[in-house]
């Protein structure tokens, strides 16, 4: 397909993307990030379905809109008390921009709003003396959300109601409590250290708390690992920051913690080289892939994906430049194009080469036949230096003035000898 007949497809898919941007932009600004974001991604998967690159200013509208969709979504799903999911949401989202506005502002209602929902269910069970669930109920309370007023006055009723048990059912309680280890840490670790508080002299319950803790943080570390492998480098800093607070000396959580923000630059890092391809940035693309390279251990593949990649559509630029000069008859220039294309792909590109080996036969072809035109004009042999001066012209037209030498000729040729006019009205 020439420039030409490419030039109204060129632009009708301009229209089409700047239409549909537009379009999105009004849903967003009336609130609807769903349908924006569904806008972007029915015209991206077009753009796809066909083979092409996706649009610059689509994929750079796209990523914004998702953006927008997650929180927009992680909203909703804490008014629908569905705080997990609305989390896992915002995880995402840290994972894509990590100081994207009101993260932190919807995670803490998500986070604190869950928590007063388990504080209730743990008042209902205070109610039912059901002690053990009770306190199990405001100790994840705390876990959560750490402070809360409710959750204090919960664990301190469920401590007054057991301590006014017999003794026997004391020693149940605590017998079943002694029982959780294998399953939940975290009642084994409020119970250790409510002894420890009450009773200082007692310090057979510093080994069990540091044990709870130690359980409860390399789960914190396992659930972490498990996001990591996910690629949810936002959900598994949470983790690997929440066993931390459990214990601060557990091995490695240090160095994860580092790792994990280091994943989420590189994440960020990511997206702006996708952005800068699609725009044609190469250099700059190159740089944020670099740099994503240097922090990232868990994405280096997927860098050096993203490297080929920029490769070959910067290779698929630099070929179609040269393919306009050639098209434009600037044969010289293209061919200095083709050339430095081969130079950066010496296994090949595409068919650039033959162009190399088409153009050098046009260039020399009319180096070859100017010089003759010359000698054989400078011998007087007039009409064999204007079919040279031709066969110049037809190699590379735009190369020297050969059709003003053609011209000059062809007047000189048909002049009469002597360089007489003939006079008007004789034949």
């Amino acid at each position: 397909m020439t420039m030409l007949r490419l030039l109204p497809v060129l632009l009708l898919a301009a229209c089409a993307t700047r239409s549909a941007i537009d379009e999105s932009r009004a849903s967003a600004d009336r609130g609807d990030y769903s349908r924006a974001y569904i806008i972007l991604e029915d015209l991206r998967r077009q753009q796809m379905a066909t083979g092409a690159e996706v649009d610059a200013e689509l994929a750079a509208a796209h990523a914004k809109a998702w953006k927008e969709f997650l929180l927009a979504r992680a909203e909703e799903r804490i008014y629908q008390e569905q705080e997990d999911a609305a989390l896992a949401d915002l995880a995402e989202l840290e994972g894509l921009h990590a100081d994207y506005k009101a993260i932190d502002g919807l995670r803490h209602r998500a986070l604190l709003k869950k928590a007063r929902r388990i504080i209730t269910r743990g008042e209902e069970n205070l109610l039912r003396k059901d002690y053990a669930q009770a306190l199990s109920c405001f100790v994840e309370a705390e876990a959560i959300m750490p402070g809360l007023a409710d959750t204090t006055k919960g664990i301190q009723a469920v401590g007054e109601a057991t301590s006014r048990l017999t003794k026997r059912a004391q020693e149940q309680f605590l017998e079943a409590v002694r029982k959780l280890p294998e399953f939940r840490f975290v009642e084994v670790q409020w119970h250790a250290s409510n002894v420890i508080h009450n009773m200082p002299g007692r310090d057979e319950a510093k080994p069990l708390e540091d044990k709870a803790r130690r359980e409860n943080a390399m789960r914190a570390m396992a659930r972490g690992k498990e996001c990591e492998g996910q690629g949810r480098y936002g959900a598994a800093l949470l983790e690997y920051k929440a066993a931390a607070s459990l214990d601060k000396d557990l091995p490695g959580v240090t160095e994860a913690i580092a790792s994990m923000k280091k994943e989420q630059q590189a994440a960020v890092l990511i997206d702006k080289a996708q952005i800068d391809m699609r725009a044609g940035r190469f250099d700059a693309a190159r740089e944020h892939l670099g740099e994503a390279f240097e922090l990232s251990l868990m994405a280096r593949n997927d860098i050096g994906a993203l490297v080929l990649q920029t490769k070959r559509l910067e290779g698929e630029r630099q070929y179609q430049e040269a393919r306009d000069l050639e098209v434009l008859g600037k044969k010289a220039e293209a061919l200095v194009a083709f050339e430095e294309l081969a130079k950066t792909w010496p296994d090949g590109f595409s068919d650039e080469k033959a162009h190399i080996d088409g153009l050098r036969v046009d260039i020399e072809g009319a180096q070859k036949e100017w010089a003759e035109a010359e000698a054989a004009e400078a011998a007087g042999d007039l009409p064999k230096a204007l079919e040279h001066y031709e066969n110049s012209d037809r190699y590379y037209s735009k190369w020297k003035d050969a059709k003003v030498h053609v011209a000059r000729l062809r007047a000189a040729i048909a002049k009469p000898p002597g360089g007489e006019q003939p006079e008007q009205g004789k034949q």
